[in-house]
């Protein structure tokens, strides 16, 4: 039996006082929130864990509120602009002391930001905004922001491993990632929250391109910690485990603790009952009662002991989950994937190591960097020194905007009508094709588009972006359509009405969707913030083909 985890990480944790001003973050969090808990103090701040996971497949506007641990909210703005605060001022006072006293601001440095591949396009912009109000850049300064994609900054790290880079898991292993021309690999980020897949091609100039668009799920680690909780509240009873963990937080919270390192082992664990449980569950009957006829979990002296058969249940859902999505990539007939690289903290969990290559094992070679957890972050820097490592991705989603088309009545039957100045009837929910589902796109190729007001006397127009997980979408209004932002250019010369041009040029294989607009009547070019959090305003300043 044994038992331990080696982190190269600290917790995603933050902590607020009553007044939410920032008080710790990380370890130094969790260990104040528990002294709180001892004074009963806790129930007036805002503890908040794994909140990373609140961007993904939600709904994201600037106001979103997230529930801290004793249930209080607060804006996600915060609590996420006042983490990447604290890592600004710590990574710059370590500067400071490892370069003799000169003094670095944040405009000195490049900073990188490691994100899920598979965040939308609002999850990036909110962690833009929250580093422009945490300090680290200025909306003059974007470029001193890049955020690098974490399954991409692992592949670049992974690149340049030898074979001694790499887990043997107890045989002689020579194996390592080639980089021959035409190359081809899956890399599997398995971490806390997310699992996050993208397939690459090693090209002719060493760079990269994504094969398959990023996908994946939310069953990470923690779907693990979650099932044995499940599992506590099975043997206890919801009652009395809800019980503890309201009034004793401090040690329901090094419980938790206490389960997530048992994703490190593929034995028998034993996980130390909290005394207060056991006084909690005393009241009701002995505690060796509560383990008559639950299999593979045993009470012995304090101790709950999980058997290695049941320990390996807990992680069913998951690896099912995993397997599913790699499976329908694979379906994939013109991919020849040799490798499949684990990395992410999750990669740790020698269960995890062991199911991928049972099951995939004979399809490509598997292979697992020492230190998974670490290799993001060393990548990052990589990517950060070169981002056109990554020379072109594809599209996960078709994008367009919404345009006006003069109406057609077999075209355009029962769609919404728009009747401008001049008297002209237009249909105004068509669909203008910017990419499409499962396209390559070049991460510096930049597409242009050029259209026209609507009406003579518009002297804006507003284009309102969509998404659609289809591949051909005709109008805006059909099923599994999405409105993801919108942007406005400035026409201020209305004289010539509607034979005006605006010039729209995007550039959508980057990390992040840019656009630059230019009114070609006054050739006035301005670089066009794409707004992904703003809420859905329908109006009258439209566009046309």
């Amino acid at each position: 039996m044994k038992q331990g985890l080696k982190t190269f990480k600290t917790p995603t944790c933050i902590l607020f006082d009553e007044e939410q001003n920032f008080e710790k973050f990380g370890y130094d969090a969790m260990q104040t929130y528990t002294m709180l808990m001892k004074k009963e103090d806790a129930k007036k701040h805002y503890l908040f864990e794994h909140f990373k996971m609140e961007l993904y497949n939600k709904e994201i506007h600037r106001d979103v509120m997230i529930k801290a641990s004793n249930g209080k909210t607060m804006k996600a703005l915060k609590v996420f602009s006042e983490s990447l605060r604290f890592l600004k001022d710590h990574a710059l006072d370590q500067i400071k002391i490892n370069t003799e006293g000169r003094m670095f601001i944040s405009s000195d440095v490049t900073w990188v930001l490691t994100v899920p591949a598979i965040w939308n396009a609002a999850a990036k912009q909110f962690m833009r905004e929250a580093a422009v109000e945490a300090g680290l850049v200025t909306d003059s300064t974007p470029e001193r922001l890049i955020f690098a994609l974490e399954p991409e900054a692992a592949s670049v790290f992974c690149k340049q491993l030898t074979s001694d880079g790499f887990i043997a898991e107890g045989e002689d292993c020579e194996d390592k990632l080639e980089q021959q021309p035409g190359s081809q690999y899956m890399v599997v980020d398995c971490g806390g929250g997310t699992i996050d897949i993208t397939v690459h091609e090693v090209l002719h100039d060493g760079k990269l391109k994504e094969l398959h668009a990023a996908t994946g799920n939310d069953m990470g680690g923690q779907s693990v910690d979650k099932n044995v909780i499940y599992c506590f509240k099975d043997i206890f009873s919801e009652e009395i485990f809800e019980k503890f963990e309201k009034e004793h937080p401090s040690e329901a919270l090094k419980l938790k603790y206490d389960i997530a390192l048992i994703k490190s082992c593929d034995d028998v664990v034993m996980i130390p009952c909290p005394s207060s449980l056991q006084t909690l569950a005393k009241d009701k009957q002995s505690m060796e009662s509560y383990f008559e006829d639950v299999q593979g979990v045993e009470w012995d002296d304090g101790g709950i002991f999980i058997e290695q058969e049941k320990l390996k249940s807990f992680f069913d859902i998951s690896f099912s989950a995993i397997e599913s999505t790699i499976n329908q990539i694979l379906k994939t007939t013109e991919l020849r994937i040799e490798y499949m690289l684990l990395v992410g903290g999750y990669a740790q969990c020698p269960f995890l190591r062991k199911f991928m290559k049972k099951r995939f094992g004979s399809v490509c070679k598997i292979l697992c960097p020492f230190e998974p957890q670490a290799v993001i972050l060393k990548g990052a820097i990589l990517y950060g020194k070169t981002p056109s490592v990554v020379k072109s991705r594809i599209s996960a989603l078709t994008y367009g905007f919404c345009i006006c088309k003069l109406f057609d009545k077999i075209k355009h039957k029962d769609k919404s009508k728009y009747r401008n100045t001049e008297g002209k009837l237009f249909c105004d929910v068509c669909f203008d094709q910017l990419v499409s589902r499962g396209e390559s796109v070049g991460c510096e190729e930049v597409r242009t588009f050029i259209r026209s007001p609507a009406d003579p006397l518009q002297t804006e127009v507003k284009i309102t972006f969509y998404s659609s997980g289809r591949q051909k979408v005709k109008f805006v209004d059909e099923w599994g359509v999405e409105e993801i932002g919108s942007l406005s250019v400035n026409m201020p010369i209305a004289c010539i009405g509607t034979k005006r041009q605006v010039r729209l040029e995007i550039k959508f294989g980057s990390t992040e969707m840019q656009a630059t607009a230019t009114d070609l009547g006054s050739g006035e070019t301005r670089t066009t913030k794409l707004d992904f959090m703003s809420e859905q305003i329908h109006g009258h300043n439209k566009i046309c083909d």
